[in-house]
Order: C-alpha cells, then sequence, then structure tokens
C-alpha cells in the first residue's frame, strides 16, 4: 500500500507550496506598505488586492474537498484495497487538485478553474461511491 503516500504527499506538498505563497505575498504587501497590517488582521478581503485574495483562498480550499480525498486512502489503505485503477484515480484526481490550484492564483480564466474544480469533485465523488458500493455489496 505504499501507493497511497504518493498522492498524499504531492497534496501536501501543494498545500504547504500554497500555505508559504499566501503568507510571502501578505507579508511583502504589508512591508511595502501595499497593505494595511489591519486588513490582513481582521482578513477585510474587500480591501485585499486580488493576487493575496486568491493565494489565500487558494490555500483554505485545500481543506475541503482534498480532506475527504485522504480520508479515503485511509480506507483503502485498511481494506488493503491495491489496484491500478484506485492508483489511476488518485493521481488524476491530485493532477485536477493541481490544476484547480493554478488556475485559481494565475486567476486567468475562470471556466477552467470551474472545470478543474468540477472534474475533481466528480472523480471524488465517484471514487468515493465505488468504495462504498464495494464495501456494501
Amino acid at each position: 500500500m505504499i501507493w497511497i503516500y504518493g498522492p498524499i504527499w504531492a497534496l501536501l506538498a501543494l498545500t504547504f507550496s500554497l500555505l508559504i505563497r499566501a503568507a510571502a505575498k501578505r507579508i511583502v504587501a504589508v512591508r511595502k506598505k501595499q497593505l494595511n497590517y489591519k486588513i490582513v488582521q481582521n482578513l477585510d478581503y474587500r480591501e485585499m488586492p486580488q493576487d493575496i485574495l486568491l493565494a489565500g483562498r487558494s490555500y483554505d480550499n485545500q481543506f475541503q474537498q482534498p480532506v475527504l480525498f485522504i480520508i479515503l486512502l485511509g480506507f483503502l489503505s485498511f481494506h488493503s484495497i491495491e489496484t491500478l485503477i484506485w492508483m489511476i484515480a488518485a493521481w488524476s484526481y491530485v493532477a485536477l487538485r493541481f490544476w484547480h490550484a493554478f488556475e485559481h492564483i494565475s486567476a486567468r480564466n475562470l471556466k477552467r478553474r470551474t472545470y478543474a474544480f468540477g472534474l475533481s469533485a466528480l472523480l471524488l465523488m465517484a471514487m468515493w461511491l465505488t468504495f462504498l458500493l464495494t464495501q456494501l455489496l
């Protein structure tokens, strides 16, 4: 079941890189006096520049779907379920999350960001449904 660690480590790397990006952007903006300390302290999103806001939201987003994904991988590990299909699905999900994060922080194309989000959500739902059905049948 060692393959399960790869997708988890990849998502951890994504999450921590987004954390560093969000924090660094806020710190630099406050030091350059482009952003008031009180705005950051109070998380006043109306006053926050778009790139800083998107970096923070992209980081926050990693604690939604990906948490459900990691729980699912834990169940797969517990039940010793390891097939090529699960491995492909897991890495596909990770790739979609990276794509979504990239589209989120670049703020270039809402349509692509929506596709990445929607596809990752559908894949995660399909993975959970498949797992639950195999456990019930």
